[in-house]
């Protein structure tokens, strides 16, 4: 059963996503003796290894889940059933989400080094070089996850997302009154091909009431993506731009979203 989002509209909905993406570690082939390539054995990459290579070029700091027998495909572990989850979407923008398998628990994976509390966290959220990690679990409030989210931003970000986040909240509520005008507007048009068919002359005018909605929405959600852009550090810039890590070979490691310039 999915979980509840928010009660906004379709077109708020598009925005409130996780845009979560999943490294696959691919080691290195290397020559034998100049005629033949061996694959290296799967081995667990060290902290900073996994770290550099999850991270990429991307300079948002990082949000990590890994996936369990029970929330296996599923955001379960960061959304909560039945509560607000719309604050948790925004905030994801602003970090690089990773969600990694369950088997990522076993010695030999090459990401299990990242996970460095006992008993094992079920997410975290860290600065990119993982020098400031906030290990979470599914269990804790959104309160807490919110304030490990606003203490790694802190570190990564100049600007502050409280008034972004207001910003967008109203554009979002925006949206929905056009969404809710666009129905009204297409229940309407349907009555009127019923009743009158194509060629009524009262057709015209509510197409071009419905195509300027349809503007209006495009509008909104251009404003909505550059309210959520917040100035990056120059520190985390200049990291990204030299990182040593090779970045996920497959698929190919993200470019930073309208989420940080």
């Amino acid at each position: 059963m999915p979980l509840p989002v928010t009660a906004r509209g379709p077109s708020a909905r598009t925005v409130l996503n996780i845009d979560w993406q999943f490294p696959v570690w691919k080691a290195p082939e290397v020559a034998d003796d100049g005629d033949t390539v061996a694959r290296q054995v799967r081995r667990a990459l060290t902290r900073e290894e996994a770290l550099a290579y999850i991270a990429g070029d991307d300079p948002r700091p990082l949000l990590v889940l890994r996936e369990c027998k029970v929330c296996n495909g599923t955001d379960a572990a960061l959304l909560k059933f039945g509560a607000e989850n719309e604050k948790t979407f925004l905030l994801s923008t602003w970090f690089h989400c990773v969600k990694l398998p369950v088997d990522v628990m076993e010695q030999d994976h090459p990401f299990h080094n990242l996970f460095q509390v006992e008993p094992t966290e079920h997410l975290f959220v860290a600065t990119r070089d993982g020098a400031t990690h906030r290990a979470l679990e599914s269990e804790t409030s959104r309160t807490e996850l919110w304030k490990s989210m606003g203490e790694v931003m802190k570190l990564t970000y100049d600007d502050k997302s409280d008034s972004a986040l207001k910003a967008v909240g109203k554009l979002l509520d925006k949206l929905d009154a056009a969404d809710e005008r666009w129905n009204e507007l297409s229940d309407r048009r349907d009555e009127i091909l019923e009743e009158d068919g194509p060629g009524s002359r009262k057709l015209p005018k509510l197409e071009a009431k419905i195509a300027e909605l349809d503007a209006e929405r495009g509008e909104v959600l251009k404003e909505i993506a550059e309210a959520m852009k917040l100035k990056l550090k120059a520190v985390e810039l200049d990291e990204a731009a030299s990182s040593a890590g090779p970045g996920p070979a497959d698929p190919p490691g993200p470019s930073p979203p309208g989420g940080a310039r």
